[in-house]
């Protein structure tokens, strides 16, 4: 069903006090799906992310590739899930949530096969192309079905609990990939992506019913454009998708710098996927947080508290690395409130973007989705780009802008709300 909006091109779409909400038809929700199911869905997203990190200086020896160079298996990665993910959510609106999703995780699984059987960094670059063209359909998807199964407060619950679960995945990743890394190799890390991959697939190919119970009998991309821009011009959608982001491109930045600070502190390959599961264990603390307190003192206060909470781990964190004797210890507490801060505000903050659209929830996830891998994007090429890898303050200070802007965008989602409810 089209928004009135589209309908009628005179009504205002960059009003603060726009509700998506009111224009579309009331909703049926669909079965709710196994919480399990949502969790290993998504923990292919993140799996190749946070596997790779450890051993990026492995690969880079084995390849005799740089620093740059090598940031590509992860800034590639993020691009590929970025772009893709634009597709998945208007083909999961269009054809329904489930066979885009195994489309994606078929992708994914080949890509892990690739990545195992590369010989060279341009094979292995392709290889984390496809792992992310696939990828991309798990984030993406399970939003929509958590949009299309759970009215707005529930859904944000419900997002914080699959989250929550899954801070096990990057906790699994860092230090599987570290370990698999030291005593393997890092193909090791490319063949637990493709296993996983394929299991994930069959999984949902039992277990999985669809949630999209009204499906769009066509899919134009005049109209979706149309609502692409609808979205990208609502100041409410926007100031939620761009705090989820900010937080996000802070996580991402710094799991592709760090790894060289703590080499530069002497720490192997395994024991830096032991500093690293720190962050995921706050990001659990965080997620719970907003399970206990989202019906309480709603998205939008917690959405600010979380971003003030970055903003002073990133304070912190740039302290710590003006100190000469600094140990791994120092640097993993702020990464670990910075854990607690993403707990807060990238559940909040994805599903209130989400909830504003209703009926597009499968566009609005695959926009939210690839503002957050393009911040990611962002982040990892500033941090190049001011020298982050071999001076780690500034690569802190990128996560410091990230965080300013934070802020500020969570401050405008107060404002959004004050704005709906009068």
């Amino acid at each position: 069903m089209i928004c009135e909006t589209c309908r009628h091109p005179n009504l205002k779409t960059d009003s603060w006090s726009l509700n998506l909400q009111t224009t579309f038809s009331p909703r049926t929700l669909a079965r709710r799906p196994p919480l399990w199911l949502l969790v290993l869905v998504m923990g292919c997203g993140g799996l190749p992310i946070t596997i790779i990190s450890p051993a990026l200086q492995a690969i880079a020896a084995d390849f005799q590739a740089d620093n740059a160079l090598v940031q590509l298996l992860l800034s590639g990665y993020f691009s590929a899930v970025a772009l893709s993910q634009l597709v998945y959510g208007p083909l999961s609106d269009r054809y329904g949530r489930k066979v885009p999703l195994a489309l994606g995780l078929a992708l994914y699984a080949i890509g892990g096969v690739m990545g195992v059987l590369a010989m060279s960094m341009e094979w292995l670059l392709a290889a984390r192309v496809l792992q992310g063209l696939g990828g991309a359909a798990s984030p993406s998807i399970v939003r929509a079905i958590i949009n299309d199964a759970y009215e707005r407060s529930e859904a944000a619950a419900a997002f914080g609990a699959v989250t929550a679960v899954m801070a096990i995945v990057p906790i699994f990743g860092f230090v599987s990939g570290g370990w698999i890394s030291e005593v393997f190799g890092w193909r090791g890390a490319m063949l637990i992506i493709a296993v996983i991959g394929a299991v994930t697939l069959v999984m949902v190919g039992f277990f999985l019913q669809e949630t999209n119970l009204t499906p769009l009998e066509q899919l134009k991309t005049a109209k979706l454009a149309r609502e692409y821009r609808l979205l990208i011009v609502n100041p409410a959608f926007l100031t939620f998708a761009l705090v989820s982001s900010c937080s996000t491109g802070i996580f991402f930045s710094f799991i592709g710098f760090l790894p060289y600070e703590y080499a530069r502190l002497g720490v192997g390959m395994g024991e830096t996927g032991f500093w690293f599961v720190i962050t995921p264990l706050g990001y659990m603390l965080g997620n719970l947080g907003t399970r206990q307190f989202v019906h309480r003192i709603g998205l939008e206060r917690l959405i600010l508290i979380g971003s003030l909470i970055s903003l002073l781990a990133s304070s912190a964190l740039l302290g710590v690395s003006q100190f000469p004797d600094r140990t791994p210890l120092m640097i993993a507490i702020p990464c670990m409130v910075f854990g607690v801060s993403g707990g807060l505000v990238i559940p909040n903050g994805t599903m209130g973007a989400i909830a504003i659209a209703k009926q597009l929830g499968g566009s609005a996830s695959g926009i939210t989705g690839a503002m957050q891998m393009g911040f990611g994007v962002l982040g990892g090429s500033l941090v190049a780009a001011v020298g982050g890898y071999d001076h780690v303050a500034m690569g802190l200070l990128v996560l410091l802008g990230f965080a300013v802007v934070a802020v500020g965008a969570s401050l405008l989602t107060l404002r959004v709300k004050s704005a709906r409810a009068a």
